[in-house]
């Protein structure tokens, strides 16, 4: 790991310049302010302890910082930069032709917080992420100092001091490998080798989840197209051969969704027509591929494989599809996607991804299953992409998505109650988060009323009655901390019973922690720890927050961990369905 003391900065015109930090005792207090010659700095600056960094960029550009405190002093194309104890992180701009680029710099309390977190010190660590609002918002402000190996020691060390760090950064760590392909400065990489040692680095986080690096260029891809991915210089080729060839499905579904971006999958006559254009051009790319010898048996063996296996047999029909009819073509990439999708099942976008690619193919030629169940396990995945973030509302009207496409197709597979269940569930995280226990639990019943009306399976819905009952008692414990004779106990104890009854030990075991601080709590100490709001702190679990990432029900929820505004035990997301048993209607296998 290497903690820089010079680096490059880009300007918005694409020229170089180049900032140093000029290490000495003015970052302790111990010495006055001076230039380089030794003379004592202008007046103003004071004799504490401050940064001084020196900046070299031509002298016909205007440098500001919108802080009173911070210092600039201008020889030529040298300018110093002095940033006084106090000011957290000073933003400096310098201005082209070409527009306004922002250089971050950290005063000696902040950057003392950075270099101690990178030792292992919890407590900085912790300040560190403070003191930009948010973990990811640190490795931001922080990478322009650190290689690639420092980018990840900083992340390991923000997740395993502090569990809101933890949970923000599970939540966006693909989101740093796509701003890490992007950037221009800080947190910015130019080649595919630094992506992929920026995306093994975090895998190896124990404390954020997963990281792999298809996944986190499907992400790329899903979010800035294939561009991007050529600049770092892969070969989309290459990437399709590798590992189980996934990245065939990501390639394919960019191409036949026909647009740049993730924007929204709404039917219109320009979509249509973007649709049927990105299928040819989809067409075009996998005709180079893949033998027509064998067609019809390797049409039989996708049409028979075992679930975890249906998406690489249907991409392996891409190439000879490619050299058939139109429709037969549509009818193989629409599968190749959906099931890439359905099978892959990653926190990153790749699979929002497939699932645009398969709604494409699928519509260019009128395959109504699979535009149906491809629209409804996007809008669940995007659910579920916010609720890992906390984005509430944006969660909630993504499953309300879902479920208006379950209740527009009449299919089986398509259950209504599925995502009424998780936007319940957020709806719910939502209202506590604001402080509204009253509100939070009456989202719940009517919720569990809701999902009793649609008939789920009685075996499933015993499981989400015992879910959110157990929630609803948790909170109805919060809102009995304002009352002189709350009943809080018992409330918790009812919580308590409802998970044992469907094995959530480690929500069991939470609620056994509250009730032994309730038992040693008078009724002032409850009033005054139930007025407040949720706060980010979700690890360790406290009285208006949930579990952390690791309070998970093993059951459940395989796409994305749980929402630690939670209150009660984890939000199971995607409901479980037998992945070997397929859905209705048909073989399951291709429709």
């Amino acid at each position: 790991m290497a903690h820089r003391f010079r680096w490059t900065h880009t300007l918005a015109d694409g020229s170089e310049s180049t900032v140093t930090r000029v290490v000495g005792d003015h970052e302790t207090g111990d010495a006055p302010a001076t230039d380089d010659t030794g003379s004592d700095a202008a007046p103003d600056v004071e004799s504490g302890p401050r940064r001084r960094y020196d900046w070299r960029l031509p002298e016909s550009l205007p440098v500001e910082t919108p802080a009173d405190d911070v210092t600039l002093e201008r020889d030529g194309a040298r300018v110093t930069v002095i940033v006084p104890d106090g000011v957290g992180a000073a933003h400096v701009r310098v201005t082209t032709d070409a527009g306004t680029s922002r250089l971050t710099l950290l005063d000696p309390t902040v950057g003392g917080h950075l270099t101690d977190a990178l030792r292992g010190d919890d407590e900085a660590a912790h300040a560190l992420a403070n003191a930009f609002g948010s973990a990811v918002a640190a490795v931001h402000a922080c990478a322009a100092t650190l290689d690639i190996e420092g980018i990840v020691d900083l992340v390991d060390a923000l997740a395993s001091a502090d569990g809101d760090a933890s949970d923000d950064l599970h939540a966006r760590r693909y989101a740093l490998c796509r701003a890490a392909a992007l950037g221009t400065n800080g947190l910015a990489l130019a080649r595919a080798a630094e992506f992929e040692r920026l995306a093994e680095g975090l895998d190896s986080v124990a404390d954020i989840g997963d990281v792999d690096t298809l996944d986190a260029l499907g992400d790329l891809v899903a979010v800035h197209g294939l561009e991007p991915v050529r600049d770092l210089g892969y070969d989309l080729v290459r990437l399709a051969h590798r590992e189980d060839g996934r990245f065939e499905a990501y390639w394919l579904a960019a191409v036949a969704r026909g647009r740049p971006d993730g924007a929204t999958e709404r039917a219109s006559a320009s979509n249509a027509t973007r649709e049927q254009d990105g299928l040819e051009a989809a067409r075009d790319v996998a005709s180079g591929r893949g033998a027509d010898g064998e067609y019809g048996r390797l049409k039989d063996r996708a049409a028979d494989a075992d679930y975890h296996e249906r998406g690489a047999a249907w991409r392996a029909l891409c190439g000879p599809a490619s050299r058939r009819s139109r429709s037969e073509f549509a009818y193989v990439l629409a599968n190749a996607c959906y099931w890439t999708g359905e099978v892959g099942r990653t926190d990153a976008r790749a699979d929002e991804l497939c699932y645009d690619g398969a709604i494409a193919a699928a519509r260019a030629e009128g395959i109504e299953w699979i535009t149906a169940h491809a629209r409804y396990e996007r809008a669940r995945a995007v659910g579920h992409r916010h609720r890992s973030a906390r984005n509430h509302a944006f969660a909630v009207a993504a499953f309300e998505r879902a479920r208006a496409v379950a209740v527009e197709y009449d299919y089986d597979g398509l259950t209504p109650w599925d995502p009424l269940y998780s936007r319940t569930v957020v709806a719910s995280n939502a209202a506590s988060a604001r402080g509204d226990h009253t509100a939070a639990v009456r989202i719940l019943e009517e919720g569990r009323d809701e999902i009793a009306a649609l008939d789920p399976p009685a075996e499933r819905f015993e499981e989400i009655r015992h879910h959110l009952d157990g929630q609803r008692h948790e909170r109805l414990a919060l809102v009995a901390r304002t009352e002189e004779d709350g009943a809080v106990e018992t409330h918790l104890e009812a919580a308590r019973e409802h998970y044992a009854a469907v094995g959530f030990e480690r929500s069991r075991e939470r609620i056994d922690s509250k009730l032994e601080d309730a038992r040693r709590e008078d009724t002032s100490d409850r009033r005054a720890r139930a007025t407040g709001r949720a706060g980010p702190k979700p690890r360790p679990p406290t009285d208006t927050r949930g579990p952390s990432l690791a309070d998970i029900p093993d059951l459940h929820d395989r796409l994305t961990e749980t929402d630690p505004t939670a209150v009660g035990s984890a939000d199971p997301g995607v409901v479980e369905r037998d992945p070997w048993d397929d859905p209705e209607p048909g073989p399951g296998r291709g429709y």
